[in-house]
This record gives structure tokens, sequence and C-alpha cells, in this order.
């Protein structure tokens, strides 16, 4: 019951751990009086909007969210609750996941829904590969994904899971 979810952690912080090596950080640090300005156009500032909540003093946040309707108080609540109940190494892997460009964090959010999606039997299966992959050069990886051994090992939707996470790892031209 347990290890669909602790899989899936597995697999993100693998990700995210692999596709932050590729991207290496290049954000402002905020400042330590609170939210730091966000430009009008700018889709990094809104990469987590949790971040900003939590920027805020607790006066601030109770005030912005007192303005807001009901519902969408209620979710932001949650959201900087399940935010605050992380550790502190999951909230790094978060943050290093907001860092990626959009077209990757889009790509990653459907790998992981694909992979939630296998039966467990087979998240493990695919995990241990991932890792083999992850290991290994790009040519190495592209090899194996052609080779006889990982078509008669994985189904057709497996090969593209895999292959999909293998797209995450190769560097962005």
């Amino acid at each position: 019951m347990f290890r669909a979810p602790v899989h899936s952690a597995i697999l993100a912080a693998m990700l995210a751990a692999s596709l932050v090596a590729q991207h290496p950080p290049g954000r402002a640090a905020v400042p330590k009086g609170g939210a730091a300005p966000e430009p009008a156009n700018n889709k990094k500032a809104n990469r987590n909007i949790v971040d900003k909540w939590n920027r805020m003093t607790p006066q601030e946040r109770d005030k912005a969210l007192a303005k807001l309707p009901r519902g969408q108080r209620n979710k932001i609540q949650q959201q900087l609750n399940r935010y605050n109940n992380l550790t502190p190494q999951q909230r790094r892997q978060l943050q290093k996941f907001n860092q990626l460009p959009p077209e990757k964090q889009n790509q990653a959010r459907r790998l992981f829904s694909q992979y939630n999606e296998f039966p467990r039997a087979r998240q493990e299966t695919l995990i241990q590969e991932y890792e083999n992959l992850r290991a290994m050069p790009e040519a190495d990886r592209k090899s194996r994904l052609a080779s006889d051994e990982f078509r008669s090992k994985y189904n057709p939707r497996e090969q593209t899971f895999l292959g999909g996470l293998s797209d995450l790892l190769s560097p962005t031209k």
C-alpha cells in the first residue's frame, strides 16, 4: 500500500538530481526582508507559488489569504501545509525541479503519471533500469534502448516510458 508513493518519490528524486545536474541554478536570491518583486511576464517567477507565500510573514499571509475566495484560500493553505510537511531533502528536490525549463517539467510530470499506472511489480524493475540508464553515457543509453535484450525485457509501453526518461537525461540542445 505504501510502496507506490515511495517508488514515485524515489523516481522523482532521481530525476530531479539528474536533470538539475544538466541545468545549474541561475536564480537570484530572495531578500531576507520578504518577497522578491515578480516581473510581469517572467514565467520563472511564477514557478513555485508556494515559495512566494512562504516568504511572507504570517501576518502578510493571513491578510492576503483573507482577500481570496474560500475555495482558492483553502487550496493555497493545503499546498502550503503539504510543502511545510516536506523534509528538507524533499524541499531541495522540489526547488531543483522548479529550476528546470517548463518543457522538461511537463515531460517529467507526464512520466510520473505514467509510472504510477504501471503495476507495482513492474515499478521496481523500471526504477532499476532507470538507474542503469542514468549511469550510462548518452551513446550507451541509446544502444541499450535499441538492444534486443531491452526490447524483449520490456513491453512497448515500458519501452516508451524508459525512452522518455532517457530523453530527460539527454542535455537540451
